[in-house]
């Protein structure tokens, strides 16, 4: 039942209900058109739960929640609020209404929290005689259930810094948000990436020279493995562990003029021997051809023969031997009208250095006798959708008209860094980007290490995984299960389908490899992913 109509209020409470929300809760948060009791501000610790605890010993969640009660509720009336968490409550209680904002505490212990952390405040009006309101517009909020922080490490060149993104929209930054959004856990990052930066940099390491920091400055800038020997000092020194390293480098020092894979730089005309050495660090040059290009270039730096499976290892040794996620950003296919030629180089860069960080990935697990370390694609298709989302594909020139051209924007003769200090990359695509960080969190072995229930095991199989050019392969995902509303198919070489039904085919018309991976939406809406364990090779 409605209580009140709306009068004199708006114009005579509205500036003091804005000066009594300004320092506690943005006014967003209430809705001056409502006609029930509104959540205009829930207080809590800086660190929610966390606040003046040690590790894991904490109490739980103290707080207050200030109601802001209608004038047309009637005098002797009280209010009754709550809090829910996973859709139900909590905690509730009952407090008169003695005047416009009435404030209550609460306490919730530690073990009634829910596990993603997040509430529900909501409240209503009781009037005497037994008439009830409805709830009002309520407030939410998340906090953290586990006072342990999640430690993450962001290591790589300007595809994991996050070229043309704000500073705190990086991959980085997002992918550690959606963690803990998902975990429940605080988080901290530490992001050593730096724009530019190669895998391998041997002048960096020759007679043992002291590695750049990436923040120094200049013209001289760490690679991928000095960037994790800086995590590595900076985690022993605050005495911290090191739960996830978010590793990304190589595909950048191929040929990267322009940011496009075209065969000009000296060593890259063939693509895929450029792929295997710097991403496999298998047949590096003893001088490296690309030395005096006349532009700047991370492939000049480069070439050093250490490749990721390196790399990987490395960061593994980090204190805590943190999980590695190797992160694909770079999917899909070229724009239309792009000459059918650079077309194809794009779309070898793009499988072929995905199957490096696979393998790079998996050769490390093999040596370790464990799974530590995983790749994950951002699931671009060439229709421009990020699983499913109508994003742009990211760090793609050829797919972003906006993206300025590295050369014009870092003269190579200048005397600023060769990044030139800040993005310059013109379209920042941060809904995109949020997308890369949710869908690579999709990925089974990541939702296995930080609670995400797997899943694990085949979820489709395939008819076969090699064939002649042209093959057609059928697809079965019945193993994902029956309670299956939606299927999205990733073939591997930038097709994406979706279906209501788990069988479907796709012909083939490039080699590859070509890795498929399918995401698939349960009744309740929950989302997982699988992937094939091969890659398909055609012709």
């Amino acid at each position: 039942m409605k209580l009140w109509r709306s009068r004199w209020w708006r114009a005579a409470l509205l500036p003091a209900l804005v000066g009594a929300t300004a320092v506690s809760g943005p006014m967003a948060q209430a809705d001056a058109n409502s006609d029930y009791p509104l959540i205009i501000d829930v207080s809590t610790p800086a660190d929610g739960q966390c606040a003046g605890t040690k590790g894991a010993e904490h109490t739980g969640l103290h707080g207050t929640t200030a109601v802001y009660i209608p004038p047309g509720v009637p005098a002797h009336s009280d209010v009754e609020w709550r809090i829910l968490g996973g859709g139900q409550p909590i905690r509730s209680g009952i407090a008169p209404v003695n005047s416009d904002v009435v404030t209550v505490g609460f306490d919730i212990p530690q073990d009634e929290l829910p596990a993603d952390g997040r509430l529900r405040v909501d409240a209503r009006s009781r009037i005497p005689g037994g008439a009830v309101s409805g709830y009002g517009k309520p407030w939410n909020l998340r906090v953290s259930r586990d006072c342990r922080p999640l430690h993450v490490v962001s290591v790589g060149d300007s595809v994991t810094w996050g070229q043309g993104l704000d500073l705190d929209r990086k991959f980085g930054d997002l992918t550690t948000e959606t963690l803990g959004a998902q975990t429940g856990r605080v988080t901290r990052l530490h992001d050593y990436s730096v724009s530019g930066a190669a895998l391998d940099a041997p002048g960096l390491h020759a007679d043992n020279a002291h590695c750049p920091a990436a923040n120094a400055g200049g013209g001289e800038l760490p690679d991928v493995f000095c960037q994790l020997e800086e995590a590595g000092g900076e985690a022993r020194d605050r005495g911290y562990q090191v739960d996830l390293v978010l590793l990304d480098g190589c595909i950048n020092d191929l040929d990267p003029i322009f940011g496009i894979p075209v065969g000009l730089t000296p060593g890259s005309q063939d693509l895929t021997a450029a792929v295997r050495r710097e991403c496999g660090g298998a047949g590096a040059e003893p001088v490296n051809p690309a030395a005096n290009v006349p532009y700047f270039s991370s492939s000049k730096l480069g070439y050093g023969g250490r490749g990721m499976q390196d790399a990987i290892e490395k960061a593994h040794a980090l204190p805590g031997s943190p999980k590695v996620l190797v992160s694909n950003y770079f999917y899909g296919d070229a724009a239309p009208g792009t000459p059918q030629g650079v077309q194809q180089r794009w779309s070898e860069f793009v499988r072929t250095s995905a199957e490096a960080f696979r393998t790079a990935a998996d050769r490390a697990n093999t040596a370790a006798g464990e799974t530590f370390a995983v790749a994950a694609d951002g699931l671009f298709g060439q229709d421009g959708g990020a699983a499913g989302n109508d994003s742009k594909l990211w760090m793609n020139p050829l797919g972003d008209e906006e993206i300025s051209l590295r050369l014009l924007a870092c003269p190579p003769h200048s005397d600023q860094a060769p990044q030139c200090g800040k993005a310059v990359a013109g379209h920042a695509d941060v809904e995109g980007a949020r997308q890369y960080a949710k869908t690579f969190l999709l990925n089974p072995r990541v939702r296995e290490w930080f609670g995400g229930g797997g899943p694990l095991g085949d979820g489709f199989t395939v008819s076969r995984t090699a064939g002649p050019s042209g093959s057609t392969v059928d697809f079965d995902a019945t193993p994902a299960g029956g309670a299956i509303r939606q299927y999205e198919w990733y073939f591997g070489d930038g097709a994406h389908l979706t279906t209501n039904g788990p069988a479907t085919s796709h012909a083939y018309a490039d080699s590859g490899p070509n890795l498929p991976r399918l995401v698939v939406t349960d009744m309740t809406g929950r989302r997982s992913m699988y992937e094939l364990n091969e890659p398909i090779v055609i012709g």
